[in-house]
This record gives C-alpha cells, sequence and structure tokens, in this order.
C-alpha cells in the first residue's frame, strides 16, 4: 500500500511529500479546495509551518488534515483538466 514516507513545505505554500515507492509530489496548497472550508487556516497563512505525517496523511498539530487518498484524486483532476 502506497504511504507518505516525508513531507515538508517548499516556498512556504507548497508540499513536498516523498511517497513509500520513491516519487515526489509538489503539491501547492492554495490549489485546496476552496468549498471545504476545513482548509482556510491554511490559506489565511503566508508561511506554511512544517506538516507531520503518519504515512496516511499530512497533518499539523491542532490543524487540518489532508489524506494521501485526497491529493491523489485532486492531481488526478488537475490532469485531466489539461
Amino acid at each position: 500500500m502506497l504511504q507518505i514516507t516525508r513531507v515538508d513545505i517548499l516556498d512556504g505554500q507548497t508540499l513536498d511529500i516523498e511517497l513509500s515507492n520513491g516519487h515526489l509530489i509538489l503539491f501547492d496548497t492554495q490549489r485546496l479546495p476552496e468549498a471545504d472550508h476545513s482548509y482556510d487556516s491554511l490559506r489565511e497563512l503566508e508561511v506554511l509551518p512544517r506538516p507531520n505525517t503518519d504515512g496516511r496523511s499530512v497533518y499539523w498539530r491542532d490543524g487540518p488534515r489532508i489524506a494521501l487518498e485526497d491529493i491523489l484524486h485532486w492531481l488526478s483532476i488537475q490532469n485531466n483538466n489539461k
């Protein structure tokens, strides 16, 4: 099963996510769905604090959690819209 092995922040807003298969995902948090207000606290920050991972998601202490499944889904939608 695919898991997150490492997560960090690039340029203050982009998640740098390393997966167990060796692939890297660069995910711009400004592209989080605006309809989902659980991410509003992230959108309001100029620079995101360093996130953590439990292997299945990216999360911030006392903050939102973003599941790997959701990230992969959003990336597939973006690729299909090109």
